[in-house]
């Protein structure tokens, strides 16, 4: 949908009585100029809109990772109703459990939308929450994207030159605070990989993270008595305390890539007994240029490393394909999954611990992460 047809869409909405959860559109901000759609990716993205007011606050959304079909019933093929593409933001009436694309056998869950069916591998499930700018950024805070995308300007205004798309569920510090004369606010973020560079995002697409978020879980069970299993057949992760189960989910493990020369490169998450090395709530990730998948992604939340060469469990917000080997050596699990693991895991971490490195001293009471290729 181009901008227009979705500003005339939103106009639609509020005659109807849509109106959002907050005011997004601040009057004399916007010059009527196009957007300067940036250079990682060209999308033709409205900021100032509400999804929920669009589409008369659906019970959920959903942001687009690939183009996909959207059919008149699921795995119907010869029957497509359109396409969605990258970028794009559907509403989500539903789900149901139905014969997979054949390319896809592990996930048979479709979403239904408001003219037909599309399959969920790489449509994420999002919500849209805008939040009052903090008054006193003080020493900084942690900060968590919470509309579907939000966007990396330059400078703290809408006409300003903007690169990154960032997508719900990103974690990143907040460090200042711009306002507009017409009353938009703008926070500076940083991004770990570029510290010194601009990023300025709108501050009522982000929501303040308090350190309660960051306490511990169950921490009163003795480190010796928490252990995590990975079985890469099944892409199962475990959680075990006194070697009961309490928390499991899916997850996409390092999978095989080819070179320009179609030679196969193996990124299989590293067999064996790993511990927490280090950890961090926000971590840019880049690479893959020599295996022909390279990836660029800022913000990538709940990173707990267990490998010197990178490897972590860490929340992905570039797909929703679960159960299958999919990333670069990494163990892909939603963002709420990292995040619960992230404070379930030993050595405990504060709210003011931006990169947490495991000590000597405390290697002996990290938790174990096993990696397994089945189950015993």
């Amino acid at each position: 949908m181009s901008r227009r047809a979705v500003l005339k869409a939103a106009a639609g909405a509020a005659a109807l009585g849509f109106i959002p959860p907050l005011q997004t559109d601040f009057e004399g901000c916007d010059d009527g100029s196009d957007y300067d759609s940036g250079g990682r990716v060209d999308i033709d993205d409205d900021e100032t809109i509400s999804y929920n007011a669009l589409y008369n606050n659906p019970p959920l959304l959903g942001r687009v990772e690939y183009v996909q079909a959207v059919l008149e019933e699921p795995a119907a093929w010869d029957r497509v109703v359109r396409r969605i593409f990258y970028g794009d933001v559907v509403p989500i009436y539903g789900t149901l459990r139905a014969e997979p694309p054949s390319a896809l056998p592990h996930n048979d869950v479709w979403f239904e939308l408001d003219d037909g069916f599309v399959h969920s591998s790489f449509v994420v499930p999002v919500t849209e929450h805008f939040h009052r700018p903090e008054p006193v950024i003080g020493n900084g805070f942690w900060g968590e994207i919470t509309v579907p995308t939000s966007w990396q300007h330059r400078k703290p205004t809408l006409s300003s030159k903007r690169y990154y798309d960032l997508a719900w569920g990103a974690v990143y510090q907040v460090i200042d605070r711009v306002d507009e004369a017409c009353g938009r606010s703008w926070y500076r973020i940083v991004d770990d990989a570029n510290p010194h560079h601009p990023w300025w995002v709108q501050a009522h697409h982000v929501r303040r993270m308090r350190s309660p978020e960051f306490a511990p879980i169950s921490p009163a069970v003795p480190p010796e008595h928490k252990r995590i299993e990975v079985i890469i057949d099944e892409q199962l992760l475990t959680c075990y305390e006194y070697g009961q189960p309490v928390f499991s989910t899916r997850i996409a493990s390092g999978a095989t890539f080819w070179d320009s020369e179609g030679n196969p490169l193996s990124f299989h998450t590293p067999y064996g007994e790993h511990y927490v090395q280090r950890k961090t709530p926000s971590r840019h990730m880049s690479g893959g240029e020599d295996i022909n998948d390279f990836f660029d992604l800022p913000g990538v939340p709940w990173c707990t490393f267990f490998s010197f060469k990178g490897a972590a469990i860490h929340g992905t917000y570039w797909h929703n394909d679960y159960g299958r080997p999919r990333s670069h050596g990494c163990v892909n699990v939603t963002p709420d999954a990292a995040k619960w693991i992230y404070r379930w895991v030993y050595p405990v971490v504060g709210y003011e611990d931006i990169y947490y490195w495991t000590g000597a001293e405390e290697r002996e009471t990290a938790t174990i992460i096993d990696i397994k290729r089945t189950r015993a």
